[in-house]
């Protein structure tokens, strides 16, 4: 066991070290990021399929055709010329919808009631391909690498360097784990999700989606299934919370949304 955790803890110390300061697009965040970009397109690429192994793909008719314009359109400005982009339409009454590393993108019936239009579509897709290009599963990788590494060192010392019984060592060892994961690892999830929502606001009013409909969408989502955690268990903010950050944007969104040369997405309800 120590044999194995020193190298590791002085891996993740080295890559901590070396790594590249990297921007979140449109909120500047520095962000911690261990992973190549190429390894995590290759871990989407891989789990495409088993993600929609056993799931009813729906690949004609009008869901299927407004997600591949909405996401293709969204594609575009997000410009990432290495992603493969793939959109599938999954017939499940789950309210969700999901994006992989490197392109992969699934919806799911279940979500469209809350959509309504096209443009609480392309929302939707803002946010979820927003989460990829800003590498936010490689930054959550990296910090699972810290925290292993971290974790590590901890129990090196308790091992070698003090007299504690066994017991003890065991309930530290676990405490320190509780502790990193609503301390450091939660809050950093829930960063993620604001994050996406204001990257997702921009993609969609680039693509002529007019943005105060990614604000409607979390009020129809609140409507829908208003959360009962508590904001500092949750992995996700509220959706109140969402709606007020959003809130703060929307100027700067309407802004791009005017100068998109692109067809304006249709407000229309058609679900």
């Amino acid at each position: 066991m120590k044999g194995f955790l020193r190298p590791l803890a002085f891996v993740v110390a080295v890559g901590a070290v070396a790594i590249a300061c990297a921007k979140v697009p449109y909120t500047g965040r520095l962000q911690f990021n261990l992973v190549p970009d190429g390894i995590m397109r290759g871990i989407g690429k891989s789990a495409y399929p088993q993600m929609l192994k056993n799931k009813k793909v729906v690949k004609k008719g009008k869901n299927a055709e407004t997600l591949q314009r909405v996401g293709t359109r969204i594609a575009k400005v997000a410009d990432k010329p290495k992603f493969d982009w793939q959109f599938s339409m999954i017939k499940e009454d789950t309210v969700n919808a999901w994006c992989l590393p490197g392109g992969y993108i699934g919806f799911y019936n279940g979500i469209l009631p809350i959509l309504s239009s096209e443009a609480g579509m392309a929302a939707v897709m803002g946010h979820e391909v927003g989460h990829a290009t800003a590498h936010h599963g490689a930054e959550r990788v990296s910090q699972q690498l810290a925290l292993l590494g971290g974790l590590g060192a901890l129990y090196l010392f308790l091992e070698e360097g003090t007299e504690m019984k066994t017991e003890h060592k065991a309930i530290i060892i676990a405490a320190a784990g509780v502790g990193a994961q609503f301390g450091i690892m939660l809050p950093f999830s829930r960063a993620h999700e604001s994050e996406a929502d204001v990257i997702g606001m921009m993609y969609m009013a680039q693509a002529g989606y007019t943005p105060n409909q990614s604000i409607k969408v979390w009020e129809r989502m609140g409507e829908l299934s208003p959360s009962k955690v508590p904001a500092f268990l949750s992995t996700h903010p509220s959706h109140e919370h969402r709606q007020k950050h959003l809130a703060k944007w929307l100027d700067q969104g309407q802004k791009k949304y005017e100068r998109s040369k692109k067809h304006k997405g249709t407000l229309k309800a058609i679900w």
